[in-house]
């Protein structure tokens, strides 16, 4: 390329040829073009950006290398006349069609109008920039659409702490518009408490370009509340175009209200497990950890919690050695391989003072969605009085049960006595009794009436003796026989009974009023024996009156209660538990026979059909015996 000028003198030759080695190598491409959109020079650069010989552009001119306008042609000729000089962006077109973004300049070199007019123009290829503008633009928009709908409270704050934007979300929380909120200073939005402890930090982080810090803080809305927020703040002050703080702020207001109520059930977990003499501890699976609580562990144990809580094998060290594997055992089963939510176990433990403790262990086990368990909440209980008493318990049980066999076997060989002894005696007393009734059969006529009255009470104590006799025979029987239960209708057994005392009944024109019975499993032998003990006493003890005596009973959930009322003379409330008692009796043996020991075979039967007796009675008014017999023998 050569220059269009003249020369006139060596320097001047110089310069030009410094001039024109600048322009052959500069990186953009140089034009020197002429009138009419004709290209008189161009560089190197020019040809390797449009693709052209220098020969080619001659030729072709401007229109073929920059698409334009005849209207834009016009009005930059315009300003370059006007100025000398313009600038700006066109559009490039390469030989091969494909058309590039180029910025241009443009100097008048020499000529007055468009016919004689000498140019030199400068062009850039900007496709590298146009495209990180459009990238950059892109980026904004994006930006921008994250920023408008966030639901973060996002804000700019100047370098003067006021705010300069606020995003809709805040516009939203808040409950204002951008206008109430721009150029307020952030701290005027803030609890004056939560300004008091930030500032400090905050002060010196302004001072800390590129920087981010976080906190949590209040912030006032528009009803003139508080909403806490967790707010992070970047310094980008130092940023030219930007000079700002960004201020991202969330709604963390539930997030609080959790943190509160749970510090209120930890405070109440605390004063809880102060409260019991437990020892108290949460295990966080996950992690192992074990924290204990409360007072329990040093009152029980003696250990300190805080130094327990810090050992990690602390629980396994003091399981007794023989316990250890069996425990652990359990746990692992019930944590790892049932759904249970609860896991518990007796074992021992060492104190601190060396000696070991039975334990109650029992955990409430927190799963996650999967029956993973995380969390285990317990306490330990000392249960060594509980295992202490339960061992005397033992030890009490078994004398007793060998106390038992001892009596058992005693009364066995009692009853046994009785019953030899009573069989027995009965032998010398009926030969007493026979002699007596044949001497006074044969010397009836030979001895005088003191005599005979001598030899009526012999034969009288004799025939009471037997019957005594006869009676403790019976007594023992009830003692001796441990069989014989059956299903017993009661409705039967008792029609027989009133057909054993027919002749009594007719002789003293007793009334017997029988309801409906049930049936029962009993001893049938010894139910009669008891129904007609009770039946003949009313008879007997009925005084001047004519004994009207009725049957009834009253059925419960476990046991029947059976009643038997007359309208004799009465029993005295102070006697009532005498007349349980063998060979106690009440009245003499003139005014009443009997020896005593009727209603203990009373007692005795009921007592063996898992009941009890007892009357109800005023002297003068009749007597009401009630006994009870068991459903579950």
């Amino acid at each position: 390329m050569e220059l269009v000028t003249a020369c006139n003198t060596d320097s001047s030759m110089e310069i030009a040829s410094v001039y024109q080695l600048l322009i052959e190598n500069a990186m953009d491409a140089f034009f020197i073009a002429g009138p009419n959109g004709s290209i008189l020079e161009a560089n190197r650069a020019a040809c390797d950006m449009f693709g052209y010989t220098e020969e080619e552009m001659k030729r072709i001119g401007w229109d073929k290398i920059i698409d334009y306008t005849a209207e834009t042609l016009e009005r930059l000729r315009a300003e370059r006349k006007r100025t000398g000089k313009i600038k700006g962006e066109l559009t490039g077109i390469r030989k091969n069609g494909k058309y590039f973004p180029v910025s241009f300049s443009s100097v008048i070199l020499s000529g007055t109008s468009d016919e004689d007019q000498v140019v030199s123009v400068v062009i850039r290829d900007i496709t590298e920039r146009k495209q990180l503008e459009a990238e950059l633009h892109a980026n904004e928009q994006r930006f921008r659409a994250l920023v408008e709908n966030s639901m973060d409270m996002i804000m700019q704050v100047n370098a003067e702490r006021e705010i300069t934007y606020v995003s809709p979300a805040t516009c939203r929380i808040m409950g204002m518009d951008a206008a109430e909120l721009t150029g307020k200073r952030m701290k005027d939005l803030m609890h004056e408490e939560d300004v008091q402890r930030l500032l400090p930090g905050f002060e010196r982080f302004l001072s800390e370009p590129g920087t981010t810090i976080s906190s949590e803080y209040r912030v006032k809305i528009k009803d003139g509340s508080y909403l806490w927020v967790e707010g992070s703040v970047t310094n980008l002050l130092h940023l030219k175009g930007l000079e700002s703080l960004v201020i991202n702020q969330r709604d963390i207001s539930e997030k609080k209200q959790r943190e509160q109520e749970l510090l209120k059930s930890n405070e109440r977990f605390h004063y809880a497990a102060k409260a019991t003499n437990d020892a108290i501890w949460d295990w966080d699976v996950e992690s192992g950890t074990i924290l204990r609580i409360g007072d329990g562990l040093k009152n029980l144990f003696g250990y300190d919690p805080v130094v327990a809580s810090a050992n990690p094998n602390f629980w396994t060290d003091s399981i007794h050695p023989d316990d250890l594997s069996r425990v652990l055992e359990k746990r692992n089963k019930v944590l790892y391989h049932s759904p249970n939510l609860y896991w518990d176990d007796e074992y021992r433990v060492v104190k601190a003072d060396g000696k070991y403790a039975y334990i109650y262990d029992k955990g409430y086990i927190i799963r996650n969605p999967e029956g993973k368990p995380i969390r285990v909440i317990g306490a330990t209980q000392n249960v060594s009085p509980r295992r202490e008493a339960e061992a005397l318990l033992l030890e009490l049980n078994n004398r007793l049960k060998r106390r038992a066999e001892e009596l058992a076997a005693s009364n066995i060989e009692l009853e046994r006595f009785a019953y030899v002894a009573s069989h027995d005696l009965q032998e010398p007393l009926r030969m007493v009794s026979s002699f007596l009734q044949l001497f006074k059969k044969k010397y009836h006529n030979q001895i005088d009436e003191t005599a005979d009255q001598y030899i009526h009470f012999a034969i009288d104590g004799a025939e009471r003796m037997r019957k005594l006799i006869l009676d403790l025979l019976e007594y023992s029987r009830v003692g001796s026989n441990r069989e014989g239960f059956e299903e017993t209708d009661l409705n039967k057994l008792l029609s027989e009974m009133v057909a054993f005392f027919n002749r009594l009944i007719s002789d003293t024109g007793a009334v017997i009023n029988i309801g409906p019975m049930p049936e029962i499993w009993a001893n049938r032998t010894q139910i009669s024996q008891l129904f007609q003990n009770l039946v003949g006493n009313a008879i007997k003890y009925s005084g001047d009156k004519t004994p009207e005596i009725s049957i009834s009973y009253t059925d419960e959930p476990e046991k029947y209660i059976f009643h038997v009322q007359d309208n004799g003379i009465g029993i005295d409330p102070v006697n009532f538990n005498k007349i349980f008692v063998i060979f106690q009796r009440l009245h003499s043996k003139r005014d009443y026979s009997g020896t005593g020991i009727g209603l203990a075979i009373c007692k005795k039967i009921v007592e063996k059909h898992g009941g009890t007796i007892w009357v109800e009675s005023e002297p003068g008014k009749g007597s009401r015996f009630s006994f009870s017999i068991s459903k579950t023998l």
